[in-house]
């Protein structure tokens, strides 16, 4: 086996001394001799830019520590999206492109040194109308990882700590595998994200945990090829923004809109600890579709809402949720443009605890949404508006006492063109009458089914609106209703 130890090659790995030339010298004679593991024995080793190679294993034993050094001129700024439209340059502490078989592993951890390349703000605004990052950026900062065009990546088993942006940004890669990570980002601050998959295939992210800044998983088709082909399962977050961000367009060095496509992602058996979104998908001029997302337990402390899902001259389909036990300050969003397509979403077997706190959007969202961060200040119930096909099966809402008090819908449904609510149980927030449990304007086509209106309902159902169609209620107790349905 081929096996070489960096020492061998004049690391020092004292905290001081810089490394990087002598980690270098030994992935580079691994290399050429065919590929093979380059041991990272105990010690802290400072290092810039280390560029992978095929058939390497970068082995960090426990006790084993990769720091990012904090100057510039020890990095390389590599372009990415080289071969798209619009291609951007990053530095990243691991490099590599057009790599195939390349796995990083251990005990050990790679250390960011994230405070070194942020400043604080002066100003902090309030949760209820701001982002939670406390620093901005400096100049330039690196990335963890960063790797474009490559195949059979692994990596598993390592601590990515204190990245000063995302812990790692996979391009254009196919068959990708994580396993048994532990991130540790600062939970303030600016874009420490966890990994970022842009245009990626058959990737499977298992047994990880995520404390992040920013996303912990994103996935985004802004590369040169589709997103598609993603499980992601027995994984935990803490995180300041998304668990999961699943998006097409949006980044700010995309110039003029592009269609891009996402699909076929399976998510399951993930806990959430805290976040201001589980499940964010946007897609802006292009399409994302056959998502799944099960067996999930969800705790929200931040200003936001569970499930967030909004469509800009894009399309969403299929994306099915089931089995989720959720405690947070909102429930779900899915909103569109008038003339967009959100069909086939199906809500099933979901429980919602809503403690409502102040928030810039809690009652109503702008149409349109000034801007995707607004996703943070979304409504505390589930809120529906220009969606062609949507089903409700099984899913409960109860509120509990929180920061801000307040009468509104339950369900609350602008524009619809079907909609199936069977098995659902709950009352509206308050004890005013303004407010109906479900509230539909303009829903062309429904049907009410085996639901149970809670104690102190005032009016179940409210429907208005010109293009109002039929409402089909049957099989519901609504025994606890003051009032079953107005118009």
């Amino acid at each position: 086996m081929n096996y070489r130890d960096i020492r061998t090659f004049g690391a020092v790995g004292d905290g001081m001394t810089k490394d990087t030339a002598a980690i270098q010298a030994a992935i580079d004679d691994c290399a050429q001799a065919g590929g093979g593991t380059v041991y990272i024995p105990p010690g802290k080793y400072v290092t810039g830019t280390l560029r992978l190679q095929d058939h390497i294993t970068l082995w960090l034993e426990a006790g084993a520590v990769l720091q990012a050094s904090t100057n510039r001129e020890d990095y390389d700024f590599a372009e990415v999206y080289s071969t798209c439209k619009y291609p951007v340059v990053y530095p990243g502490l691991l490099y590599g492109s057009n790599l195939k078989n390349v796995t990083i592993t251990g005990t050990g951890c790679i250390d960011g040194q994230d405070l070194a390349f942020w400043a604080t703000k002066d100003t902090i605004g309030e949760g209820w109308n701001s982002t939670p990052s406390r620093y901005d950026p400096l100049e330039w900062r690196p990335m963890l990882i960063l790797l474009e065009a490559c195949s059979n990546i692994r990596i598993s088993g390592i601590e990515l700590c204190n990245s000063p942006v995302y812990s790692g940004w996979i391009i254009d890669c196919d068959r990708v595998n994580l396993q048994g990570l532990n991130i540790l980002n600062h939970f303030y601050g600016p874009n420490s994200d966890g990994f970022h998959f842009s245009s990626c295939r058959y990737v499977h992210i298992t047994s990880c945990h995520f404390r992040t800044g920013d996303d912990s998983i994103a996935i985004d088709s802004n590369g040169c090829q589709s997103s598609c082909h993603f499980t992601i399962s027995d994984c935990t977050f803490d995180t300041s923004v998304n668990a999961f961000r699943i998006y097409t367009g949006l980044d700010p060095w995309i110039k003029e809109a592009s269609y891009s496509s996402i699909s076929d992602i399976s998510i399951s058996n993930c806990s959430v600890f805290n976040a201001a979104g589980v499940l964010n998908v946007t897609a802006e001029h292009g399409q994302i579709e056959r998502i799944s997302v099960s067996n999930m337990t969800v705790r929200m402390e931040q200003e936001g809402t569970a499930i967030f899902l909004m469509s800009n001259y894009g399309t969403i389909r299929h994306v099915h949720l089931n089995h989720w036990l959720v405690h947070s300050n909102g429930a779900c969003t899915v909103i569109g443009l008038p003339d967009d397509c959100i069909e086939e979403v199906s809500l099933t077997h979901i429980q919602f605890e809503i403690a409502p706190k102040k928030k810039l959007y809690g009652l109503e969202i702008p149409e349109p949404i000034p801007s995707y961060a607004h996703h943070h200040f979304a409504p505390y119930g589930i809120y529906l508006r220009n969606v062609q096909t949507i089903r409700m099966d099984q899913v409960s809402l109860v509120w509990q006492d929180g920061e801000y008090d307040g009468s509104w819908s339950a369900i609350s449904c602008k524009r619809i063109k079907r909609l199936q609510i069977r098995g659902f149980t709950g009352r509206q927030a308050g004890n005013g009458d303004q407010a109906p449990a479900i509230a539909m304007v303009d829903v062309e086509s429904a049907s009410v089914s085996n639901c149970t209106a809670l104690p102190g309902t005032t009016v179940f159902l409210r429907t208005s609106g010109s293009e109002a169609g039929e409402v089909q209620l049957f099989d519901n107790d609504l025994r606890e209703a003051r009032e079953v349905s107005s118009i």
